[in-house]
Order: structure tokens, then C-alpha cells, then sequence
């Protein structure tokens, strides 16, 4: 099935996968489900206790679907600490994503990752962390599609209206996220950490999701807005084509002092300049 979604004169398409598989956890077996319960597959002795888990957060369905694949299952994506599948929980109809811990990732729970989501929650950031075990991680499950490839398709002529208003809810999300001294670890390249939502009707909106909190920390010094903005606006092709469609072209040095005042003062008064420069 291929899916087109239009905004205005701007065409996104994406691939969705035409195979869904819906299994009840109770049915759930070893040798048919073990390569991505127990991802990548190469010890499936730990399938036993992560079927037990899987009933102590109380989750009802796994659904295999998703663009990558293990095996001839569909799964949300593959990562260094964990696979993301599609899933229900009991008492509700709603599909939630379901990280599992990799049984070679050098981590031994997904408990640190939920805490650290639920503290971006907190203050507004991020899919909402539901539940958690030693190798499940439930929460809202975003209808969307990141931002690199969004951008891929991105043309220049393009409507300024929409990229400014992606772009202002993008950093305002980045500000909160470095007020709050929590630093994502993983924004220099964003292209897989944001994602832009759908409505009801598959259209996208200028609302963005920052997702992955693997790598994220309270220790270090926060660098989510300038990473950013250096992303969006200084970087490679992409910014080349976003300065384009605003009218920012050969005004690349401009922004820079303004990163250094951020860097140095993250406060909401070097924010609002920075936003008042790129016109978001």
C-alpha cells in the first residue's frame, strides 16, 4: 500500500507495509516469535521470562508491522539497545510502542530509559511513558514520519508556513528539554529523533514528537537547542533547502553569535532572538 499525505503544494509519501499480524501474547510462541522477542535471535533462553513480563505490564497483543523486518515479521525499527513493535494493552483498543531490550544490549533494564522519558513527560516532551519491566518499555505509540525523510522530499518552493511552525515547535521543544537539564544525547543528527505527526486523517501537522531517550542524561551540559538549530540551519543539504524557502540565504553567519549567547545562556530571552531571526 503506498500513502500519500499533501500540505498545500507539499507532497510527503511513505511506504506502509501491507502486512499486519496481530498474536495474543498467549499464543506467542518460541521458534515462530523468539527471533524478535529475544532480538537478534541467537539465545532464545530468556523467551520464558519475557512472556511473563510481557503479562506483568499487562499487554494483550503484539502486532508485527512495520517497514523493517526480522525475519518474515514486520517490526517498528531496529536500534543498539532495543526493537520497537506494535502492541495492545488490556482494557484498551489503542496500539502502543513497545521497545524490547536487545539480549546483547549493553544495558541491563529499560527502567532507566522510562524514567528519563517520564521527566521529558513531565514538563511536555515526548511520547508518554506508560509502563516499564526489565525488558518492556510501553508508551504512546506517534503516528508519523521523521524528520529526515520529510525533509528529503521537502522542496523549495515549499509554503514558509508550515516549515516555520515545524521549526518553532522543534526548538521550543529543545528549549524545554535544556531548561530542564535534560540533554537528549542524540540531536547533532535528528533525522531519526523527530518525528512530525499525523492527524486522524493521515495529514501531517507542524507538530513534532522528540523520541529516544537512550542516550539522554541530566549530568551534562544540555546542547538540544543549538544541535538542533545547527541542523536545521548550518549543517548540509538541508539547510541549504530551509534557508531557501525562508528567505535565509547568505545570512548563515548571523545565527552563529546568537547559538554562542544560547550556549553560554540558555534563557528564554536568547530563545525568543533566535526565533525572531529565522522569522518562527
Amino acid at each position: 500500500m503506498r500513502m500519500k499525505y499533501f500540505m498545500r503544494r507539499v507532497e510527503v509519501t511513505y511506504e506502509k507495509t501491507p502486512t499486519s499480524i496481530g498474536i495474543p501474547v498467549s499464543k506467542l510462541r518460541k521458534q515462530l516469535h523468539g527471533s524478535v522477542i529475544c532480538y537478534p535471535g541467537n539465545d532464545l533462553s530468556s523467551f520464558p521470562t519475557r512472556i511473563k513480563q510481557l503479562r506483568e505490564i499487562g499487554t494483550s497483543e503484539i502486532i508485527f508491522e512495520g517497514s523493517s523486518k526480522i525475519g518474515n515479521l514486520g517490526v517498528i525499527g531496529k536500534g543498539c539497545v532495543s526493537v520497537v513493535l506494535k502492541a495492545r494493552l488490556k482494557g484498551s483498543d489503542d496500539i502502543v510502542a513497545l521497545k524490547c531490550r536487545r539480549v546483547d544490549a549493553n544495558r541491563e533494564s529499560m527502567k532507566r530509559d522510562f524514567e528519563l522519558q517520564k521527566l521529558a513527560n513531565s514538563f511536555g516532551v515526548g511520547p508518554k511513558a506508560i509502563i516499564v519491566s526489565k525488558d518492556f518499555f510501553a508508551m504512546e505509540f506517534v503516528d508519523g514520519i521523521k524528520v529526515g525523510k520529510w525533509l528529503q522530499r521537502l522542496k523549495t518552493r515549499s509554503p514558509k508556513k508550515f516549515l516555520r511552525r515545524l521549526i518553532r515547535d522543534s526548538l521550543t521543544q529543545c528549549f524545554l528539554l535544556d531548561h530542564h537539564k535534560l540533554d537528549h544525547g542524540e540531536l547533532s543528527n535528528p533525522t531519526k529523533h523527530i518525528l512530525i505527526r499525523m492527524d486522524e486523517s493521515g495529514n501531517l501537522v507542524p507538530k513534532v514528537v522528540v523520541i529516544d531517550y537512550e542516550s539522554a542524561g541530566t549530568k551534562r551540559k544540555v546542547s538540544n537547542l543549538t544541535s538542533v538549530a545547527q541542523f536545521f540551519f548550518l549543517g548540509g543539504w538541508q539547510s541549504r533547502k530551509i534557508r531557501k524557502i525562508l528567505g535565509l540565504e547568505g545570512e548563515k553567519a548571523k545565527l552563529l553569535p546568537l547559538l554562542k549567547d544560547y550556549k553560554l545562556k540558555n534563557s528564554l530571552e536568547n530563545f525568543e532572538k533566535i526565533m525572531k531571526y529565522i522569522q518562527c
